[in-house]
């Protein structure tokens, strides 16, 4: 079967700053306690800012190590001679339990037949391989329930070929801070905690912080986190909806104007015409659209920027363009124009464009890093 290949636009380009993620991983460092270590989060292509290069960079850094999500990204980091740490978030995933052990990596264990599957093969191997147990306080997602865990806490030692390094779970709440529900999950993660403490397993490691819990909950701060999207500068404080204070964003997004053209009173403009032109106007044509991984949900809602002035998206974003009112902005064909990112004094963030589309800032990232041309500063 042969590889697909994806042609990315020399008309558009994402730039990644690398040293921004180095910058946010500092602010993240020192918000930590001493006891606390950090786990960046670098799946699905680092949020789409390229994972080997971000990986190169941190593995030097004072960090626990990498976390991925699938088997396959742990194979691309160790081909490319990433050497830390690496920790599977989600488990097997159906990977074959060999494989997993020829990588060097630790397991965030989700089921007692993943554990019993990894124990045999290691056992077969003469190898012995290190896990986390994941606990599912209320996501409802990957993870065991409490009774599983305490009956594993209390059966460890049927399973000799296999490390219980830690115990961690995940909150599905913690960018809302206020919710119950965080309070109620990591009440139960402290509850088990002591109850698997009381049959004698001590894990090492303890976990169930992601960017927004590591900020705003300190009661999530265990003796390790998993800091994904503040990494990124993409972390909304949720009293300002802007980004979170002192995180840089890594990504800016820039395309150009191919086009310029003069619309009379009352011209509309794009696919269903939802704009109408209420007086003469002048339009630039940018080649960028939700191809690119720009939503078409920024229909007539979001802004670009060209020569540092804020020009409005109008008309619905086509596969492969979008049409901005340039009126008296004095645009050439070949102008620079800012998707996401800084021109003079203003700034088009993430967490900006996912509020206007309705989304997250990760959506944002991911789609829009992995769906264009890069260049790392």
């Amino acid at each position: 079967m042969r590889e697909q290949e994806f042609i990315q636009s020399s008309n558009s380009v994402v730039k990644i700053n690398v040293d921004a993620i180095e910058h946010n991983l500092d602010v993240l460092s020192k918000m930590a306690s001493d006891r606390c270590q950090l786990m960046p989060v670098i799946k699905s292509d680092a949020y789409g800012h390229g994972m080997v290069e971000v990986a190169r960079r941190l593995q030097g850094k004072p960090i626990w190590g990498l976390g991925i999500y699938e088997i396959e990204e742990a194979e691309h980091l160790r081909k490319h001679g990433i050497t830390c740490p690496i920790f599977l978030l989600s488990g097997l995933l159906g990977a074959d339990a060999e494989r997993v052990l020829g990588l060097d990596v630790t397991v965030g264990v989700v089921s007692v037949e993943e554990i019993k599957k990894l124990n045999h093969k290691a056992s077969g191997l003469g190898k012995k391989i290190t896990v986390h147990v994941k606990l599912d306080t209320g996501m409802s997602r990957f993870g065991m329930t409490p009774e599983e865990v305490i009956w594993l806490s209390k059966n460890i030692r049927l399973f000799k070929n296999i490390d219980f390094e830690g115990l961690f779970s995940h909150l599905a709440c913690a960018d809302t801070p206020d919710a119950f529900a965080n309070k109620r999950q990591i009440g139960l993660f402290n509850e088990v905690i002591r109850e698997v403490k009381d049959t004698g397993w001590h894990p090492r490691f303890l976990h169930i912080a992601n960017s927004a819990a590591f900020v705003f909950l300190k009661g999530s701060r265990f003796n390790l986190a998993r800091p994904g999207i503040a990494l990124y500068g993409g972390l909304e404080e949720p009293s300002t909806g802007g980004i979170y204070s002192g995180l840089r964003q890594a990504m800016s997004f820039c395309s150009r104007i191919v086009h310029l053209r003069r619309l009379p009173r009352g011209a509309h403009v794009s696919y269903g015409h939802t704009f109408r032109a209420d007086a003469p106007m002048e339009i630039a044509l940018v080649p960028v659209g939700y191809d690119n991984g720009y939503p078409r949900a920024l229909s007539n809602r979001a802004d670009v920027l060209i020569k540092g002035k804020r020009c409005q998206v109008v008309g619905n974003i086509c596969m492969k363009t979008t049409v901005v009112n340039v009126t008296n902005i004095g645009c050439k064909i070949g102008d620079q124009v800012v998707i996401m990112g800084e021109s003079g004094r203003q700034a088009i963030s993430a967490v900006e464009l996912a509020r206007d589309a309705s989304t997250i800032s990760y959506e944002i990232l991911c789609n829009i890093g992995k769906l264009n041309r890069r260049i790392f500063l």
